[in-house]
């Protein structure tokens, strides 16, 4: 399960001379249920990781695997497909049963 909230800050600028491109950062936080296979006596827990949305990709999945590849290799999933066809990333969000990859 995960559940997903939206803070906004402004990026920092650190000179004068910045460039007129410089874009809000847009933070959102993911809260994901994890589950310690290896440790059965350990209780689930939520654990919270924050993304900047103007680096990741628009679905849910992208913030998944950036979430995999940058922050905590220790987080597994499935996917497969990435279309919405297989099925294979399917997962409750927000409450909801969907597909990852077509969750915005």
């Amino acid at each position: 399960m995960a559940s997903v909230s939206e803070p906004k800050a402004k990026v920092e600028e650190s000179n004068a001379h910045a460039s007129p491109a410089s874009e809000e950062t847009r933070l959102k936080s993911f809260q994901i249920y994890r589950w310690n296979p290896d440790q059965p006596t350990e209780k689930p827990r939520m654990q919270t990781y924050t993304l900047d949305l103007n680096k990741t990709g628009p679905m849910v999945l992208d913030a998944l695997v950036r979430i995999k590849n940058e922050l905590d290799p220790t987080l597994t999933f499935r996917r497969s497909c990435r279309e919405g066809i297989c099925g294979s990333c399917a997962m409750n969000i927000n409450g909801m049963n969907t597909l990852a990859c077509l969750c915005k």
